[in-house]
């Protein structure tokens, strides 16, 4: 019963805080300049991403130089819808979403809100306006996050880097910010994960019943883009999450919280 009574706080809370997101959001949303109306939200998301986080009571620990950080391309692993909130919070970001989600209802909408880049792999064309769009918001000062396992996971792994995204680093000269992101939550609780084929809806349902979450995030040392290519950019960002994720998860060398 106390279990049934927290999703329902928790949801009751969830709606109108989306309401109110919203209504404070169109000033910014609607700017006449593309640029400045995209920068903004971007700023915004940071605002959206600590609420959601104290509405789901997820506990957000930051380990590594989150001030250091001074644009670039933001490469984490991926573990689910979850990830948005946090690393919305930690760094107030621009997203790359997968076209599908457009159509959802709700979520849909409110992505659209924030002036996503919509991925569409439909095409090599729409690929290639895709990349462009994504050196245009870099170039701009816009943070902006890639998940290049291209799907989500239950966290005890670390699937290869599609080498794809990481095309714009390479040939624009932009730097890469690895984050490891890594969810702990108490002994016999619900995964915090979305992946496989588990429906959006009755996973929320279990979210939203987790007492707590613990939030790791970890600010791994930056990547140079100089002189590589997109296929050694991907590689070298995958060993060094992947590296990161075995010695934090696997070996459970967890370093103190900042």
């Amino acid at each position: 019963m106390k279990v049934f009574f927290r999703r329902i706080f928790r949801l009751a809370l969830l709606l109108p805080w989306l309401i109110y997101l919203g209504v404070i959001s169109v000033p910014v949303t609607l700017r006449r300049d593309k640029w400045a109306a995209i920068a903004g939200m971007a700023k915004m998301t940071k605002y959206w991403g600590s609420g959601l986080l104290r509405i789901f009571n997820i506990r957000l620990h930051v380990t590594g130089d989150i001030d250091g950080y001074d644009g670039g391309l933001v490469v984490s692993n991926h573990m689910g819808y979850v990830d948005v909130f946090v690393h919305a919070a930690v760094f107030g970001l621009r997203f790359a979403p997968k076209k599908e989600i457009r159509s959802w209802p709700v979520l849909g909408w409110y992505t659209s809100f924030i002036h996503p880049i919509w991925v569409d792999r439909s095409s090599r064309i729409k690929s290639q306006k895709t990349l462009e769009e994504f050196r245009e918001t870099l170039e701009h000062k816009v943070p902006l996050i890639i998940y290049p396992e291209g799907t989500s996971t239950d966290g005890n792994t670390i699937l290869p880097f599609k080498s794809s995204p990481f095309e714009l680093a390479a040939s624009g000269g932009f730097d890469i910010q690895p984050v490891l992101t890594v969810y702990r939550v108490p002994e016999g609780a619900d995964t915090p994960c979305w992946f496989g084929d588990m429906e959006l809806l009755p996973h929320l349902w279990h979210l939203v019943g987790i007492p707590y979450i613990d939030a790791d995030v970890y600010i791994l040392p930056k990547i140079s883009a100089e002189g590589r290519s997109r296929k050694e950019l991907a590689e070298a960002t995958h060993e060094a999450i992947r590296a990161a994720h075995e010695r934090i998860v696997l070996k459970k060398e967890l370093p103190g919280h900042v």
